[in-house]
C-alpha cells in the first residue's frame, strides 16, 4: 500500500516557479515537467527506502528528465516532502 504524502509549506512556491519557468520555454514543457514531478512522488510513495540518503534521515529522488530533486523524510505512517528543488539551487538555502 502507498505511504501517505505529507507536503511541506515551501511545495508549491517551488513548483510554480519551476513550472512557469518551464511554460517560457516552450508549449508543454510546464505539463511534462508536472508528469515528471507526480511519477517521482508515486514513486516515493510506492518506494520511499529505495532512493538514496542525502543527510539522514533526509532522502532524495532525482527526477529522470529534468535537473531537479525531491527530497523527503520516511515515516512510520508516511512520507513528507520537504522540497522539490533544482539540482543546481544552494544548499544553505535549503
Amino acid at each position: 500500500m502507498p505511504h501517505r504524502l505529507i507536503f511541506g509549506p515551501n511545495i508549491p512556491d517551488d513548483l510554480v516557479t519551476a513550472l512557469d519557468y518551464y511554460e517560457g520555454i516552450a508549449e508543454g514543457l510546464a505539463n511534462r515537467f508536472r508528469g515528471q514531478v507526480n511519477q517521482r512522488l508515486d514513486d516515493i510513495a510506492n518506494r520511499p527506502q529505495s532512493f538514496p540518503f542525502d543527510v539522514p534521515p533526509i532522502r532524495f529522488a532525482r527526477l529522470e528528465r529534468f535537473p531537479f530533486l525531491v527530497f523527503y523524510v520516511d515515516k512510520a505512517d508516511f512520507v513528507s516532502i520537504v522540497a522539490i528543488l533544482h539540482g543546481s539551487s544552494d544548499p544553505d538555502g535549503w
